[in-house]
This record gives structure tokens, C-alpha cells and sequence, in this order.
């Protein structure tokens, strides 16, 4: 599409009229609608255009390539909320994974996942696009979680706080990824028991 990668737009505003909310949201919409029956290598900006009924130069403005718009139309079905504060640990880890847990389970998010598996070996501009202008903002919101349990006692002060953000994205990828006939329970059951487990063994960790 001759355009260098850029951040994802989709929150900004540049100079000119205001961005209408609207437009925005009927862009996303087609897009994952497209995503869903053609896939992504049949994807274009011209019919993600037609079927948001708006020009293709509105799509461009909003969204520099196909990988962030496609990574912003999969990242529109998540909450974009600032990191939780309950006031200890076990709270914040429910209040951070189990309202996600739809959207961890959509079809598209799934389908999503796989397209990045594949991406990091043949298209790293989209993974590349989707780890900074999506996963590292949650990323840095998980860290926040275990920086204020470590100020609070509930971890220890020399715990590897990057590491155990991997550890658990990891985990929670691993269960969204497994087939539902594989699956002896919901994903948010999954969930609830492995935050009891990182409870147990984060306050381990506090203990040594």
C-alpha cells in the first residue's frame, strides 16, 4: 500500500474536523465483519470503505496500513481501562482478567491470535504494529498491578515483575487458544482458578 508503519490512530485527533466517534466505529465493524468472511489476506481498505459507507481516504487518516487497522478492530472488542486498584493483589487480578474473559473468547480474537502466531515468522510488521499499540499499554497496566502489590508487602521488592507479567499473559493465551471440546470447564472458571493459583504462589514469593 506504499505507506510506512505508523502507530494506530484510532484514538488521536490531527488537525482538521473532529473525528466523529461514528465513523470510527462503523470503520471497525466492517472491518472485522470482512475479517470474518474473507480473512485477512483477502481484507482491502477499498471494501472495508464500502461497507462502512465512507471513502477510502476517511479509512487511511484513521488507520496507515491494513495491520493496524485490523489489529485496531480486534482490539476495539477488549476494555481499554487503566490498570484496577481494589487494594490488594487477588482483587486486582480478578478486576484486570475476569471482565475480559468475553472477549477473550470471541471468534475473532481467536482468529486473531493465530494470524499473530504466524505473522511473527511472515508478516512482523503486524505483530510489531499490534505488541505497541496494543498488548504493551495492557502490558504496562498488568506491571502496575505488581509494582503497587510489591509497595504494599504482598510481593516481594526483588520479584521479577516483567517475568511474572509473561508468566501469566502466557498462561491466559495458552487457555484461550485450547479448543473448546478440550476444555473441562469455561474459560472464566479457568480463570478464577488460575488467579487462586497465582495468588498462592505469589504470596509464596512474598514469604522467602
Amino acid at each position: 500500500m506504499g505507506r510506512a508503519p505508523q502507530a494506530l490512530r484510532s484514538s488521536q485527533s490531527g488537525p482538521g474536523r473532529p473525528r466523529e466517534r461514528h465513523v470510527d466505529d462503523d470503520i471497525l465493524t466492517a472491518t472485522r465483519e470482512l475479517l470474518a468472511e474473507v480473512g485477512f489476506e483477502r481484507l482491502t481498505m477499498t471494501d472495508v470503505a464500502a461497507r462502512a459507507g465512507v471513502g477510502r481516504p476517511t479509512v487511511y487518516r484513521r488507520y496507515p496500513s491494513k495491520e493496524a487497522l485490523v489489529a485496531a478492530s480486534v482490539e476495539a472488542l477488549r476494555r481499554d481501562e487503566p490498570a484496577p486498584d481494589t487494594g490488594t493483589l487477588c482483587g486486582d487480578l480478578r478486576a484486570e482478567l475476569l471482565p475480559r474473559a468475553p472477549a477473550f473468547g470471541h471468534p475473532l480474537v481467536l482468529q486473531f491470535l493465530a494470524m499473530l502466531l504466524v505473522s511473527n515468522a511472515e508478516r512482523s510488521e503486524f505483530a510489531e504494529v499490534y505488541w505497541r499499540d496494543a498488548v504493551a499499554q495492557r502490558r504496562d497496566a498488568f506491571g502496575e498491578i505488581l509494582v503497587r502489590a510489591q509497595a504494599r508487602g504482598e510481593l516481594a521488592v526483588d520479584a521479577d515483575v516483567d517475568l511474572l507479567t509473561d508468566v501469566v499473559a502466557g498462561t491466559v493465551i495458552y487457555q484461550i487458544l485450547r479448543p473448546v471440546g478440550a476444555r473441562t470447564e469455561s474459560l472464566e472458571g479457568r480463570l478464577e482458578r488460575l488467579i487462586a493459583l497465582l495468588c498462592s504462589m505469589l504470596g509464596r514469593l512474598e514469604r522467602d
